[in-house]
């Protein structure tokens, strides 16, 4: 079965452009409150600060949440459920890597049903409902999943197991990939993000179920990743800038075409006795 290419509403995709997407926050949606949801490490280098400060300028309260481990567990998503609940934010906003964005897209989830079983909701993404109390707006700040294009969330259990959730509800309203919030990575940091998302792209584009309109995209994916990485890996910014773009197109990509957890997802739809769910974006 040929699957759809889900993709956020709007997409902003150039050095510099975080600033002008962030004030649609409070010109067009007219926000009021946001939650921001960041890792410790970004935190602490000030990769977020930035944001918070044209938020705060522009009219806009600002609570942080920043208490997540390697990969966002459901401990870490359960102690952020107070903070989200009393702050009441009308845009959740993730800065980071797929760690990050992970965690706000669950919260999304969680701040329509505090109760939703996550567990549940990753074998069956019917499950995960529709957010109309909160836009959700994504900030990859590395080059490693392309995570603000795509709709899957991936979390650890309480038995440390993964578990990916997968919803176009969980695309967000603004996915925004501007390289100046990579300017923290390492050459090595660098390295690794190119070599794991060409390791995707190239994955996906062997896949059946990739299309000719998808294989475009990785092809440009690729050759900016064979291109660029060692002229990003030794400082060079419009390098930095095609490897940051090129995971943002593999992310759209590869996660929106291939299943996350296949072993599991064909276990659950066996159960089930059903098809894969078939997204299409709105």
């Amino acid at each position: 079965m040929k699957q759809a290419l889900n993709l956020p509403k709007k997409i902003y995709f150039k050095t510099g452009s975080a600033p002008v997407a962030l004030r649609e926050l409070s010109d067009i949606y007219h926000c009021n409150r946001a939650l921001l949801i960041t890792d410790p490490k970004l935190y602490l280098a000030g990769v977020a600060a930035p944001v918070v400060d044209q938020l705060r300028h522009q009219g806009i309260r600002v609570a942080e949440y920043f208490t997540i481990g390697e990969t966002v567990s459901y401990e870490d998503l359960r102690g952020a459920l107070p903070k989200l609940n009393e702050f009441q934010p009308d845009v959740i906003l993730g800065v980071g890597g797929e760690n990050a964005l992970s965690a706000a897209k669950a919260l999304l989830a969680l701040y329509v049903d505090s109760e939703l079983d996550l567990t549940a909701a990753a074998d069956d993404s019917h499950l995960i409902p529709a957010c109309d109390k909160a836009k959700l707006v994504l900030i990859a700040a590395d080059c490693t999943s392309g995570a603000q294009t795509s709709p899957f969330a991936v979390l650890k259990d309480d038995e440390g197991e993964i578990r990916v959730l997968k919803s176009i509800y969980l695309l967000p309203e603004l996915s925004i990939t501007d390289a100046d919030f990579t300017q923290w990575l390492t050459a090595e940091g660098i390295k690794n993000g190119a070599l794991k998302v060409l390791s995707f792209a190239v994955r996906t584009y062997l896949d059946p179920n990739c299309t000719e309109f998808t294989n475009g995209l990785l092809v440009d994916a690729i050759s900016l990743l064979l291109k660029d990485t060692k002229a990003a890996m030794h400082g060079n910014p419009a390098a930095r800038e095609h490897l940051h773009n090129a995971a943002a197109l593999v992310g759209g990509d590869e996660l929106a075409l291939r299943p996350a957890c296949p072993q599991r997802q064909q276990k659950a739809e066996q159960q089930r006795g059903a098809q894969r769910p078939h997204f299409a974006a709105g």
